[in-house]
């Protein structure tokens, strides 16, 4: 389920999350907002996101303040 400041990517496949996560970005690009992505702990959903911020050049952190929670990336746009 998406909104325009947080998608939960559980659920989406591998291979869709690139596109997903781009088409996300590009809805809240002149939002000013910062925004989360829901990723869970896999690692590799987690790096699939992280390059495609990357390649945008987006800030981000992964989890909240103390690292506890680490199932989401939230990102200055």
């Amino acid at each position: 389920m998406k909104n325009l400041n947080k998608i939960d990517l559980h659920g989406i496949k591998h291979e869709d999350v690139r596109s997903e996560v781009i088409h996300f970005i590009e809805a809240n690009w002149n939002s000013n907002k910062a925004v989360e992505i829901i990723t869970g702990r896999s690692k590799d959903m987690i790096a699939i996101v992280e390059e495609v911020l990357n390649e945008y050049k987006l800030d981000y952190k992964i989890g909240d303040f103390f690292e506890f929670n680490k199932s989401y990336i939230k990102v200055e746009l």
